[in-house]
């Protein structure tokens, strides 16, 4: 039996799991995620400088912003790495050029360690995060309901529950100002506190109020909540407030029509000036049968496609009114694949999560 080819062999080695969508992560996502964490550390280009100049400055930059990132140590073996290099290839010295070798992969083994290590603490974090969704009914009272969560990133910073308290039905919708592990551990402290808050207070304006008044202690000046309670009462009522969260959608089925419920209310964490308590208003409503409310955060309507364009309020609408006469689910699937398909290969910019809530005569339960 004929030998295999080594370099083959060393080939098929390193390409055995590669695929199109690993290459093309990695030029269209990894790469501008990449640059986007260096550039936020280097200072904005001077536009009286020509282009080679600003060129030239923000290489340099670059550089720069890449070298403070390693600790000190490496990055002495790092600068030692590329002296050995200029020496190596000037002489030329076949030893010099081999020890910059090894001394490079040295700090990329190191580097890949503690990523992989750091991963796999996001993946467990992750893993927690989604136990802590809410695994609902498909109905609560006389409501068909549904949900959606999916971060953007590893963890996210949106957060919904459904919870059964006080004899009412509460939904909640957050969403805390960036994304990642910082976001996701704020709306783990949101949860906490609204679950503690629960057992004193049953109206959504005065929950809010409290929410705001322990929650905002700990919150750091560059972060901000939304967030949007609507408490469902046993025949169908429905008492909403929000901080500052995007306005509930209610498509009214005899009229054919949306009605966009904003009560007026701040975000959390903000410079208000005393003013939350004051502006904060509750809206109750009674949706009628076949009627259709959702909850959401930005991410569901400023989804953006490779143009930069978004989704936007009016294709929800859309979306819900053509589907108007289907359950609840299947106006979920629809809306999950027109955001899908309207962003195409672009990134998911933001965390999306929402909840459906459609009305029902108690003998449709099922």
């Amino acid at each position: 039996m004929p030998k295999s080819n080594p370099i083959k062999r060393l080939f098929d080695l390193y390409t055995s799991d590669l695929s199109a969508d690993e290459i093309n992560r990695l030029i269209k996502r990894d790469a501008g995620e990449v640059y986007e964490f260096f550039a936020k550390d280097i200072p904005k280009p001077d536009p009286s400088k020509n282009k080679i100049i600003r060129g030239f400055i923000l290489v340099r930059s670059l550089f720069n912003a890449f070298l403070l990132k390693l600790t000190p140590a490496r990055r002495i073996f790092y600068l030692a790495a590329l002296l050995f290099f200029i020496v190596g290839y000037s002489q030329p010295s076949p030893a010099y050029l081999l020890l910059s070798f090894l001394i490079i992969n040295l700090l990329i083994a190191f580097e890949l360690a503690d990523k992989l290590s750091a991963k796999n603490e996001l993946d467990v974090a992750r893993n927690i995060q989604f136990d802590l969704i809410p695994k609902h009914s498909s109905t609560i009272f006389n409501y068909q309901i549904v949900s959606y969560y999916e971060p953007a990133r590893e963890v996210g910073g949106d957060y919904f529950d459904v919870i059964e308290s006080n004899g009412l039905y509460y939904i909640v919708v957050g969403d805390i100002s960036g994304k990642g592990m910082a976001a996701a551990l704020y709306m783990v402290r949101v949860q906490s506190i609204i679950y503690l808050l629960l057992d004193s207070f049953s109206d959504v304006r005065n929950l809010i109020i409290n929410i705001k008044k322990y929650f905002s202690k700990s919150l750091r000046r560059e972060y901000f909540l939304t967030l949007s309670i609507a408490s469902i009462e046993k025949d169908g009522k429905i008492n909403f407030a929000r901080a500052g969260h995007p306005p509930a959608l209610w498509y009214k089925n005899d009229k054919k029509e949306f009605e966009v419920i904003c009560p007026n209310g701040i975000g959390i964490g903000l410079n208000d000036k005393g003013i939350f308590e004051k502006t904060l208003e509750e809206f109750s409503f009674q949706p009628e049968e076949k009627d259709i409310i959702f909850f959401y955060t930005d991410g569901v309507n400023e989804a953006m496609n490779i143009l930069r364009e978004q989704f936007g309020e009016e294709n929800i609408k859309r979306i819900i009114k053509n589907n108007c006469e289907k359950s609840a689910e299947d106006i979920k699937n629809s809306l999950l694949n027109a955001v899908t398909n309207f962003r195409g290969n672009a990134n998911q910019n933001d965390d999306l999560t929402f909840v459906i809530l459609k009305a029902i005569h108690s003998e449709d339960k099922s």
